[in-house]
Order: C-alpha cells, then sequence, then structure tokens
C-alpha cells in the first residue's frame, strides 16, 4: 500500500499524536517518528489540547518502542526546558521560540545542542 511506498522511497512519515488512542493508532502504522505535544503551554499557535507534561512524556516514551524515534514539541524554550524533556524519554525536540526570540542565536543553538 501507500505507506510501503513511502517507506521504499525512503520517506519519513511522522505522526503527530495528541493521546493515547492516538498514539495507539500511530504505532499500528509504524511510522519513521512520533510526535507528541504540547509539552507545555504554547504560545506559537492556537490548539485544543492541554498540555502534556513530563509525566504524559514518559508513559508514552515506555510505550513507544525505542527504535521509532520520540519527538516533543510544546514551548521548549530553552535548554533548560529541552533537557527536561529529554531526561523524560524524549529523543529530540522541536522548537520555535528557543531560537527565533533568542538574543544570540548561536549561542541558543549550541545550548540546545549539549
Amino acid at each position: 500500500g501507500g505507506l510501503d511506498t513511502l517507506q521504499n522511497s525512503n520517506v519519513a512519515l511522522g505522526i503527530s499524536t495528541h493521546s493515547y488512542g492516538e498514539l495507539a493508532a500511530a504505532l499500528a502504522m509504524k511510522p519513521s517518528y512520533i510526535s507528541l505535544g504540547p509539552i507545555f503551554e504554547t504560545k506559537s499557535k492556537k490548539v485544543n489540547f492541554d498540555p502534556q507534561g513530563l509525566g504524559i512524556l514518559t508513559k508514552f516514551r515506555q510505550l513507544i518502542p525505542p527504535e521509532i524515534p520520540f519527538v516533543v514539541i510544546g514551548s521548549i524554550s530553552d535548554a533548560n526546558a529541552a533537557k527536561k524533556a529529554k531526561r523524560a524519554g524524549a529523543d529530540c525536540v522541536a522548537i520555535i521560540g528557543a531560537i527565533t526570540k533568542a538574543d544570540d542565536v548561536k549561542t541558543a543553538v549550541d545550548d540546545l545542542n549539549q
């Protein structure tokens, strides 16, 4: 089917989740990665979801097989918040404001990469 065509073409398929039901559906699709958000209250866009928090992030990581990368998003506003998300189980973080609102973009990126 279509998913096989994507995988055979080296096209990544990421699925964004906001609930356990969505996670179950995503896992059945065997995506390239799964994302969860928002982790913290986000101001970059209006969403109809409450912040998931670090506890839900940890529970999702336990349910997602280790071979599927786990990406989180949602007001990860600085390196400290990124480190908390990674300690809670995220493989990587998607960010906006931590860079776009930084006084020194290079330092912000360097801090996030540590």
